[in-house]
């Protein structure tokens, strides 16, 4: 059964420019709003036309979400997943197009989102069940499951405006959980809990779909993505550019950014050594991204000009927030150091088990300088590249990245 419906939808804001002089006296000021609030009271308007300019976050978006369906909202920063989610759960109004939801729907989409400050928990629990109409009985009934998968038991009798973000996020999502609804729809406020609690979180949604009931679902974390969903939503500039099982659409997301991939050519270097290609082998399950446990094998295609026993090649390993994880270099492996004291074309490669990568993104940086004196290469030569936990939650942020020391040469085996 078709769930939610959406059709030729559409939403439009209106971006107010105002273009006033800043080194304006106060007269001058005080002239211009006296003059606009005249315009204002015959008719005219205290804006002019030229000073609005008409933005879609969201133009003619159509499809249809089935029953059980647990959906992934990708895209980057204003692609529109937000207002598409806030459409959805009524909270504005389309400007064109229709939507069709049969059944309840309960939503997560901010932190303290229908929450009374001045309530205690206990009131809010109660207060967030009429908002969607369950009846004071049936919330009663609910009323410790809530608590529990809250565990916020200690604060119940405290007024809600002395949780922190975290507390607030915890009531939030187990009170839209437990409501019985066809329909739930989270946004990215699971970031704020810890990692406990978005596993608690993940394997409750789960539950839900299993259940016949639909999720929609925003978040950065592609492992989470991964574990949960099995259908995802791809908008870009508010468009819908795909709607499809979830690894395509994770693929389509990660292959839109512009830094780097899995592959690099060009012509760089100086006058003893250049450069041609670098590359990782793609994916077995050719969807852009690696699986944890995997392996690739990354080439180098160089050509040595002038043979130098000081010369030093190698590469480095960065994690997402471009610490240096890892570094090897052809002087580390005996059977490759002589390479670069013969003349000619070589291709080197190196096997990499990403078994031992934390899930996240990484970067290989080209490394190359003359040893004690100039770097040949800086970021001239990039490669960029995804794990991901493959069916399965991921506990917690430990692994390769911890402390940003290198592991050696244990991840990588050369090959001639």
């Amino acid at each position: 059964m078709k769930m939610i419906e959406i059709k030729n939808l559409g939403k439009k804001y209106s971006i107010f420019h105002e273009h006033q002089n800043p080194y304006a006296s106060l007269k001058e000021i005080l002239t211009d709003k006296a003059k606009g609030f005249l315009n204002h009271l015959v008719g005219k308007g205290s804006v002019k036309e030229d000073n609005i300019e008409e933005f879609w976050a969201l133009n003619d978006v159509s499809l249809s979400i089935e029953e059980g369906d647990k959906v992934a909202l990708l895209g980057r920063n204003g692609a529109g997943k937000s207002t598409l989610l806030k459409l959805l759960a009524r909270i504005t109004e389309p400007t064109t197009g229709q939507i069709i939801i049969r059944g309840k729907v309960s939503s997560l989409l901010e932190v303290g989102t229908g929450f009374h400050p001045e309530l205690t928990g206990r009131e809010n629990i109660f207060l967030n069940g009429a908002i969607i109409g369950i009846s004071y009985k049936e919330m009663k009934r609910k009323f410790d499951e809530i608590v529990a998968f809250a565990d916020v038991e200690k604060f119940l009798d405290t007024p809600i405006k002395r949780y922190s973000s975290g507390m607030f996020m915890r009531l939030g999502f187990a009170i839209a959980a437990h409501l019985d609804s066809d329909v739930l729809i989270v946004d990215e406020v699971l970031a704020v809990g810890d990692a406990q609690f978005q596993e608690k979180c993940l394997k409750k949604m789960n539950e839900m779909g299993a259940q016949g009931r639909t999720v929609l679902f925003v978040s950065h974390s592609i492992n989470s993505v991964l574990a949960l969903c099995n259908k995802g939503i791809y908008l870009e500039k508010g468009e819908l550019k795909a709607f499809e099982p979830i690894e395509k659409c994770i693929s389509r997301y990660v292959q839109s950014c512009p830094i780097a991939g899995l592959v690099w050519e060009g012509n760089v270097g100086d006058d003893s050594i250049r450069f041609f290609k670098a590359s990782l082998q793609a994916p077995s399950n050719d969807v852009g991204f690696f699986y944890h446990g995997e392996k690739t094998l990354l080439q180098i295609d160089f050509e040595v000009l002038k043979p130098n026993q000081d010369l030093i090649l190698g590469f480095s390993i960065m994690n997402a927030r471009h610490q240096t994880i890892a570094r090897t270099r052809l002087c580390d492996h005996e059977q490759h150091h002589e390479l670069v004291t013969q003349s000619g074309c070589h291709n080197v490669c190196f096997e990499m088990d990403l078994e031992l990568f934390h899930p996240g993104e990484y970067q290989i940086k080209l490394e190359c300088s003359h040893h004690n004196r100039n770097r040949i290469l800086e970021d001239d030569v990039l490669l960029k590249f995804a794990v991901y936990g493959q069916n399965k939650i991921v506990k917690h942020e430990t692994g390769m990245e911890k402390d940003g020391i290198s592991l050696g040469n244990r991840w990588l085996v050369p090959h001639r």
